[in-house]
């Protein structure tokens, strides 16, 4: 007899019996929100159901792997070693095909205390919520609570028209521009983007928006100041050209060597209406070109050799069909 079949209270604390709650969700009915994905997901964590949790995480979430097999033992390994006591959803929105869950997981692993908070994010594609990924802190931490009104947006997918197609200048700093500009700082930041195009959030206008990279003691990077770059122009590459690993929060899991000129020069509108140029290098150099190339309607696999494209052809079609045909995760 299948264990399922002997609990009566729900792992996920909702005061129903599991046959009524998060059964029926396990065995395929899709939840109604986001709030009902995330009880439903803690319940499979406690009840060893590593399958729900990997067909209901997003395949841009950083968790996604293509190594079922792994994902899945690992989950399990984490369901065996932990004993859990109750979830507490601390706050729930949802906005269109957005939510925000925010709930801390009381556990125990080895006689310790593990229990965690984490805002999550969760977005729907076609009919289904999908988890895309979360921030977490040791412990309660009702601090992690969105606060006001949420303003992430939907980002665009590969095979998506708008990434395909240049965009049109904006014409003039409205309110509008202003609290997209918001948004968009706010669902970069959200999905640990160090960049982002208008186009990449649905808005077929030539804006983008990243953070400059800074140099540590360490050689790596970290991110600095937030940039707002309206109908910029790009001029003057240098001779030098370099190759770097690149990714784009439109092609999730997609990652290739890029080549790009080492330094350029930029010319640009403010959000205040200042026109600027600056010449910059590197990192800098690199993640404006990107993002440049999303206003050109340009995607960064359009700069590989035709070999290595025809390489990713596969991963691509994958990928597509997971986001856009609806297919099982």
């Amino acid at each position: 007899m299948n264990v399922e079949n002997l609990i009566k209270a729900c792992p996920c604390g909702s005061k129903q019996e599991y046959n009524d709650c998060c059964k029926p969700l396990h065995d395929g009915a899709l939840p109604k929100n986001a709030h009902a994905l995330m009880r439903a997901r803690y319940s499979a964590y406690v009840l060893d159901l590593p399958d729900y949790v990997i067909a209901t995480t997003h395949p841009a979430s950083p968790q996604y792997s293509e190594n079922k097999f792994g994902w899945k033992r690992s989950i399990s390994q984490f369901s065996r070693n932990s004993q859990f006591d109750h979830l507490e959803i601390l706050d729930f929105k949802e906005q269109h095909n957005l939510a925000i869950v925010t709930f801390t997981a009381y556990l125990a692993q080895n006689g310790h205390d593990t229990s965690f908070t984490e805002r999550s994010y969760f977005e729907k594609i076609g009919a289904q919520w999908l988890y895309r990924g979360g921030q977490l802190a040791q412990g309660h931490a009702p601090n992690l609570i969105t606060t006001g009104q949420l303003m992430l947006l939907p980002l665009a997918y590969y095979g998506e028209a708008i990434l395909n197609k240049p965009s049109e200048p904006v014409f003039e700093i409205t309110p509008a521009i202003e609290k997209l500009v918001q948004e968009m700082i706010q669902t970069m930041d959200v999905y640990d983007g160090v960049g982002l195009a208008a186009p990449q959030v649905h808005h077929a206008i030539r804006l983008f928006i990243m953070r400059t990279p800074i140099e540590n003691n360490q050689g790596g990077y970290g991110t600095g100041e937030l940039q707002v770059y309206i109908n910029p122009t790009i001029s003057f590459p240098s001779k030098e050209m370099w190759r770097s690993p690149e990714g784009c929060l439109s092609i999730p899991t997609v990652r290739a060597q890029v080549e790009r000129p080492h330094a350029i020069t930029i010319e640009y509108t403010t959000l205040e209406g200042k026109t600027l140029m600056r010449r910059v290098s590197g990192w800098e150099a690199r993640i404006m070109q990107h993002e440049y190339d999303h206003i050109e309607g340009i995607l960064f696999i359009d700069r590989l050799p035709h070999d290595e494209r025809v390489k990713l052809k596969p991963l691509l079609k994958n990928l597509k069909k997971r986001i856009h045909d609806g297919q099982e995760l």
